[in-house]
């Protein structure tokens, strides 16, 4: 099975992905809107940093496009928005940074509207997940945790990939047990990268309502430089 896949950025992104796999996509993770009010319900002091944990966004978060995120803040790509959310968490190094734009999204992100989930897979994908995985007959998915060095099979349910995705670390990579789908997170960023043996993989991610970019053979993992 598929236990790991490293992608660095001397390369683009196709040129590494195994050789089955024909496409690729950069999913963007969804900011998390809360409902109002619940911040303020939920801090003890002015100085806490109150973020929702997995189960409060499944139950009452909602997911907002990047999209949207930049229209508020006037950015015009999805590139100037992943450069603001990595200079804010300090992923990027000084001559990379944009604190320019980091100041523009503090000065949007205001309120119960959280930034999407870092490092780890959204959420708001368990129901594609679900669909994806089970598409072409497979019941159940492989999952891999490289850095804890845990792996196995579960059966494609809502649950299951909840409880992985709740207990999972930094890295981790998704697959059906026919290897067709690979889904994985990406360290220190706010994407999550999907890969098929499909070429028409914009269909499928049209379908699935991603918000994403369709790697082309120029496509680097730090695809925002």
């Amino acid at each position: 099975m598929l236990d790991y896949i490293w992608l660095e950025d001397e390369s683009p992104i196709l040129k590494q992905i195994p050789v089955e796999y024909t496409s690729a996509a950069i999913l963007f993770s969804p900011f998390i809107q809360m409902p109002e009010g619940w911040e303020k319900a939920k801090r003890k002091n002015d100085y806490e940093h109150i973020y929702p944990n997995d189960e409060e966004i499944r139950e009452k978060g909602k997911a907002i496009s990047w999209k949207k995120v930049m229209s508020s803040c006037g950015f015009q790509t999805h590139a100037e928005l992943a450069l603001a959310l990595m200079t804010s968490i300090g992923a990027l190094r000084d001559e990379c940074a944009r604190e320019d734009l980091a100041e523009v999204l503090h000065a949007n992100i205001n309120g119960d509207l959280y930034y999407p989930s870092e490092d780890h897979i959204s959420n708001f994908h368990i129901p594609s997940l679900v669909k994806v995985f089970g598409a072409n007959g497979s019941n159940r998915f492989y999952y891999s945790e490289p850095i804890v060095d845990n792996s196995g099979f579960l059966d494609i349910t809502k649950a299951n990939l909840q409880t992985i995705l709740d207990e999972a670390a930094a890295e981790l990579i998704l697959t059906d047990e026919k290897m067709d789908f690979v889904f994985m997170s990406v360290y220190d960023s706010f994407i999550n990268v999907f890969l098929a043996k499909d070429e028409n993989i914009n269909d499928l991610v049209q379908r699935m309502g991603w918000e994403a970019m369709i790697c082309d053979e120029s496509t680097y993992i730090r695809w925002y430089r």
